[in-house]
């Protein structure tokens, strides 16, 4: 092949690599795990065919980000031992994606200090780059880098570091209105105020970084925003709230992203566990108590209709919170039929019956479901929660 054609055809070669690269990142964004990774090994094949160090760093350092995305062990000592290899002779241009992606692998393991150790060398490296690089590209995978040092700065305990840092990068940066630029920033301002027990403040900041991300069509960094939301209403027990948010991440995030489901489903038992003596879960007609963890009600509408009229009565009534229902009242609540004792008292008493043998650790001593006068009541003092499918604005 004469050298014009070689030229050619290593020139053809890097373009394709690239595409391939670009498309693997993009679909990564939109949370399409499987179809990233096979991007990423095509700009791989592309990169060792031309012997190019730069494209095989920055190709395997995705390759091992996905691998953390999915918790897949072999995969990422596999990607490892691989970028390991290959990091002494990569370009410095490489450098700053391959050690922010070990870093979120050690983020990912819950080893702090090493993700931080990892951070700091992408951080110093995309330092030198941005003296002579100011791209956009450039500049998003340096506040990328960044914002996960931040995050380091709350989980050890650093927090007038973490401030620090924020303000600083929000005043060089915010007013640059370049894509992938504020959505970062409005995060990391997010998680600061929530971290200073400032919820209303840190609810704007993350409802200015979902509209960055819709923006910018990240929606990986838009699945966090939702994680947040769910955080923050369950600080402020806001909990039909919280659960809302957090079943919106959960259908959004896909099987495939087991470390972030891993996340999500940790939120999800300190949501459950967070000052609740009786949760009613009407979506999957779930109730757990302090002593038993989700007793399902299968299809036992009667009993979650009984749970749900006591609860509006337990909550909605601040000045006599000692209130129940009237077995007239349950028969024209939940069977909609007007109350006739010799039609409905066995009924009622059946039902009653059937729901406090599912929920009380003592039927002879009910501490749950107790009778009130002519009725029944949920006891006094009782921290309920009831969750309803709800229709909720996205950043209500």
């Amino acid at each position: 092949m004469d050298p014009k054609s070689q030229n050619r055809d290593l020139l053809s070669g890097e373009i394709q690599a690239k595409k391939a690269l670009e498309f693997a990142r993009a679909l990564f964004e939109k949370c399409e795990l499987s179809r990233s990774k096979e991007s990423f090994l095509e700009a791989l094949a592309y990169a060792k065919r031309l012997g190019d160090p730069g494209i095989c760093v920055q190709t395997i350092s995705g390759l091992l980000r996905l691998a953390a995305e999915a918790n897949d062990q072999v995969e990422i000592e596999k990607w490892n031992r691989e970028l390991d290899v290959l990091l002494d002779t990569a370009p410095q241009d490489a450098l700053p994606g391959a050690w922010y992606c070990k870093g979120v692998v050690a983020s990912y393991s819950g080893q702090s200090r090493l993700s931080y150790r990892y951070y700091f060398r992408a951080w110093k490296h995309c330092h030198q780059l941005l003296v002579h690089d100011h791209s956009a590209e450039r500049l998003n995978e340096y506040l990328k880098i960044w914002s996960n040092l931040v995050y380091n700065f709350f989980e050890l305990g650093l927090i007038e570091r973490a401030e620090y840092t924020v303000d600083l990068l929000f005043r060089r940066y915010e007013n640059l209105e370049r894509p992938g630029v504020n959505g970062p920033l409005y995060m990391i301002k997010g998680r600061l105020a929530e971290v200073r027990r400032q919820l209303d403040v840190a609810l704007s900041w993350y409802q200015k970084a979902h509209v960055a991300f819709l923006k910018d069509r990240d929606w990986h960094s838009h699945i966090y925003v939702l994680y947040a939301y769910a955080r923050l209403y369950r600080l402020q027990g806001n909990y039909p709230q919280a659960y809302w948010y957090l079943d919106l991440a959960s259908k959004a995030v896909g099987e495939e992203f087991i470390s972030l489901n891993q996340t999500l489903s940790r939120e999800r038992e300190r949501l459950e566990n967070d000052a609740i003596d009786l949760l009613i879960d009407s979506r999957s007609l779930i109730v757990s108590t302090r002593e038993q963890n989700e007793v399902p009600l299968g299809k036992q509408y009667v009993l979650l209709g009984i749970l749900e009229a006591l609860t509006e009565v337990h909550e909605g009534d601040a000045e006599h919170p000692d209130r129940g229902l009237s077995k007239a009242e349950l028969i024209e609540r939940v069977w909609k039929e007007k109350y006739r004792p010799e039609a409905h008292d066995n009924k009622l008493y059946y039902n009653i019956n059937r729901l406090r043998k599912l929920i009380e650790p003592d039927m002879r001593h009910p501490k749950y479901l107790l009778n009130w006068k002519e009725g029944y009541r949920l006891a006094p003092g009782l921290k309920v929660h009831l969750v309803k499918t709800a229709e909720m604005r996205v950043g209500e």
